[in-house]
């Protein structure tokens, strides 16, 4: 796989965990979830903990 490929496939499973770990948020008719806002209310914070998520997942594979 290439580096983007594995990149983006990481970036699915962190928003994917975040999704399933918390609940949507309905307002009126809109769907939110909570990938989509942490995206896009905190970008730092998001990018911060998508970093740590792929440390993590380094470290699994190391310790394999």
């Amino acid at each position: 796989m290439l580096d983007f490929e594995i990149a983006f496939a990481t970036k699915q499973l962190f928003d994917e965990m975040l999704d399933e770990s918390y609940p949507v948020v309905t307002m009126g008719q809109l769907t939110f979830y909570p990938s989509q806002i942490l995206k896009e209310c905190d970008p730092i914070a998001y990018n911060e903990a998508l970093l740590d998520f792929q440390d993590a997942m380094t470290e699994n594979e190391d310790n394999e």
